[in-house]
């Protein structure tokens, strides 16, 4: 909507009121889903340029990342990174944007099972473009597996989840500046259990990363039922509370300018969620 529609000046000063009042340093704007061949219409993100004017007005210290995404067709989706020439489009696309003016890119490119050298190569190459024009390259990705060959386990019952190793881990994050850890659709059901599963991953990925890249751990606010989602288990409040008893142990040296909270998503976020996350997060770290 941001970057694909004319946008109202109020809806902008309501936005910019929300990042300033969340003390947001990054913003990942939905550029558009990357059709089967890597690319994206421009009539997707025609209104860019005034999106990123707009908010760099209110904030010009914000980082505004392009969102590029798609289902691979391993997961039943359409894109399939591990023919070159259709990561050769995705590079090309995300040049576009950045040209446009976005600080960076944002590659949400799901599922990546755990080892998938495709994707080391398409964050190898767009790293050596986004550094060389000081921007940022970030990736959403799956929780660390929570003991050996989970990964492979998990693939049986749900085609799109999955979980890396230690070794994945830090082998992506010797080619990003950011990591978000999509830290929701786990299919728990009781909001405790969920709690202390998110303690657990951001224990285990912050001690592992020892501050390399920029980590955010993203709490959901979305609440379409289905049978990997509850939304009364997985939400503002009880992500918070995991990534508040995760950090409890880790060194504030790791934790300083190297950690935050994603939100997913900015249009499913209500005014009770906001003032959770101002209590219970901002006001507390």
């Amino acid at each position: 909507k941001w970057v694909g529609e004319r946008i109202e000046d109020t809806e902008y000063s309501l936005l910019c009121a929300k990042l300033r009042n969340g003390k947001m340093t990054d913003v990942f704007a939905h550029a558009g889903p990357l059709d089967e061949k890597g690319n994206i219409e421009y009539k997707k993100y025609h209104y860019a340029k005034e999106f990123l004017v707009q908010v760099k007005a209110c904030d010009p210290e914000l980082r505004i990342q392009a969102w590029v995404g798609q289902v691979e067709v391993k997961g039943g989706g359409i894109i399939d990174i591990s023919r070159k020439e259709i990561r050769d489009s995705v590079i090309e696309t995300s040049e576009i944007l950045l040209q446009l003016g976005f600080d960076g890119i944002h590659y949400n490119i799901e599922p990546i099972f755990s080892g998938d050298e495709n994707m080391i190569d398409l964050l190898k190459r767009t790293h050596s473009i986004t550094k060389a024009n000081g921007k940022i390259l970030s990736i959403a990705t799956d929780e660390i597996e929570p003991f050996p060959f989970a990964d492979k386990l998990i693939r049986i019952f749900a085609r799109r989840a999955g979980f890396w190793t230690k070794d994945y881990y830090s082998q992506v994050a010797n080619h990003v500046d950011q990591i978000a850890v999509m830290m929701y659709d786990t299919a728990i059901p009781f909001a405790w259990l969920y709690g202390y599963v998110v303690k657990w991953q951001v224990e285990k990925i912050t001690t592992l990363l020892d501050g390399k890249v920029l980590l955010f751990f993203g709490v959901p606010t979305y609440e379409e039922e289905r049978w990997s989602f509850h939304a009364s288990a997985e939400n503002m409040f009880s992500g918070i509370r995991g990534i508040s008893m995760g950090i409890e142990e880790i060194p504030l040296s790791v934790l300083q300018d190297k950690f935050g909270i994603a939100i997913y998503s900015e249009w499913t976020t209500d005014d009770l969620e906001w003032k959770t996350f101002k209590s219970d997060w901002l006001l507390s770290y």
